[in-house]
């Protein structure tokens, strides 16, 4: 009888294991295909050598819970419950003989999913469009690791903010990454890149100077500037970005990473010449520094960044300064875990609004003394090989901020989230 069981459990997990095979085949054959079939022209002869669609999409929902109770910080008539299409994206990339690359990301907003608070009830917002980016890029046979970039790029501050929005591990970006990012703006970025293991970059960008007033039709654009129209403000909104990577201890088994990047911003804001009716997506302080580290082992891997600004642009703030630490664990090949702590101080200088829900939802303060946030979330990957393709998120994250010595925002953000990239 013995025997027979152990044979029984035995033959139960060699049936388990071929299943999970075969699943695993199927679903890095599925996310192959759907690859080859973006890919709608490829000769190497030609002088437009490959043309290839590429699309974007997340869908998520998030409920906000404060203190403990949803009455207690949220606005009257404001839900606490957001569903939307996050990011909703539709791309061309072609390369050219020569070795010029065109790419353009078609930004869709929230469709008409979001749900934003506003005038004292929560409402669906409106469908806008803009693109994310529109660029050239040249790389230089003749110095190897070298390229030139320029149109509406993406700008690369922080460690988080630097990698894609298809590869970040949390269904959001860390509130140091966002109270710091700069969207994308038109500009030119020259890379030098020689071998895998550094890499050294120079943006300058100006932000577009667009209105931030939405249409009340349904085909709502963002009008002159972050929609389809540029009203380039070089006079005003010019920022440069200089920053560098260097990977070492390079094995089979992980690495070690450090990377740094310094941004200074010309806005004559910080002279007293700021232009009025201008919608800022920059930094918010004249200088910032950023120290990334990432280390890989096996199935571990550890990311961490600190950052450092200066001169806020209200002047009704001081410095700034913040830190993320982010432990990843890959339990199996389609599951991670994923940790993260994000903490920032300075007076008034800290943006509780750069977190996607909780000042959307509730009576927060928009800018605060101090930060601390914690984040818990699983990772749930359909292919093993191309982890990113599609996966399923879900997060779980308790922030509190403090104002003039005083608990300000004590709250829950549940999240769960749909992705898939192609």
């Amino acid at each position: 009888m013995k025997r027979t069981a152990f044979f029984a459990v035995g033959s139960l997990l060699l049936s388990t294991q071929a299943l999970g095979a075969t699943f695993t085949e199927k679903a890095d054959a599925l996310v192959s295909d759907v690859k080859k079939a973006l890919v709608v022209y490829e000769n190497k002869d030609s002088f437009v050598r490959k043309v290839k669609f590429s699309w974007l999409e997340q869908f998520q929902v998030a409920a906000v819970q404060p203190n403990g109770s949803n009455g207690l910080h949220l606005k009257k008539g404001a839900s606490p419950v957001n569903q939307e299409f996050r990011r909703s994206w539709l791309g061309v990339t072609a390369d050219f003989k020569g070795d010029f690359t065109f790419r353009t990301w078609v930004r869709l907003g929230g469709l008409p999913e979001r749900e934003t608070y506003a005038n004292g009830f929560t409402k669906r917002n409106f469908t806008y469009t803009s693109l994310f980016e529109l660029w050239v890029k040249k790389n230089f046979s003749s110095v190897k690791g070298l390229s030139v970039q320029v149109g509406k790029i993406k700008s690369l501050f922080t460690l988080d903010y630097s990698m894609p929005s298809s590869t970040i591990y949390c269904i959001e970006r860390s509130l140091i990454s966002n109270q710091f990012a700069q969207d994308s703006n038109w500009g030119i970025d020259v890379t030098y890149a020689p071998d895998k293991q550094n890499k050294i970059y120079l943006q300058l960008m100006a932000n577009d100077r667009a209105s931030a007033t939405k249409s009340v039709t349904n085909t709502d654009n963002y009008h002159n500037g972050r929609g389809f129209k540029g009203e380039f403000g070089w006079e005003d909104r010019c920022f440069a970005i200089f920053g560098a990577a260097h990977k070492f201890h390079v094995t089979e088994s992980g690495y070690h990473e450090l990377s740094a990047q310094y941004m200074h911003d010309f806005d004559n804001a910080y002279h007293g010449k700021h232009k009025p009716g201008a919608n800022y997506f920059g930094l918010g302080f004249q200088d910032a520094v950023s120290l990334g580290y990432e280390y890989k082992r096996h199935r571990f891997l550890f990311q961490s960044n600190l950052v450092s600004a200066f001169e806020q642009e209200t002047g009704k703030g001081t410095n700034n300064i913040g830190l993320e630490l982010q432990p990843i664990f890959s339990l199996t090949p389609h599951v991670d875990l994923v940790l993260r702590y994000t903490g920032m101080t300075g007076h008034g200088a800290c943006k509780l609004a750069s977190d996607r829900y909780i000042c959307t939802q509730t009576t927060a303060a928009s800018w605060v003394d101090s930060i601390h946030a914690f984040y818990l979330g699983a990772n749930l990957y359909l292919s093993a090989k191309d982890k990113n393709a599609a996966k399923l998120m879900f997060g779980i994250e308790y922030t509190t901020a403090r104002n003039d010595g005083a608990d300000c925002y004590n709250g829950w953000s549940f999240q769960t989230a749909a992705r898939w990239s192609f």
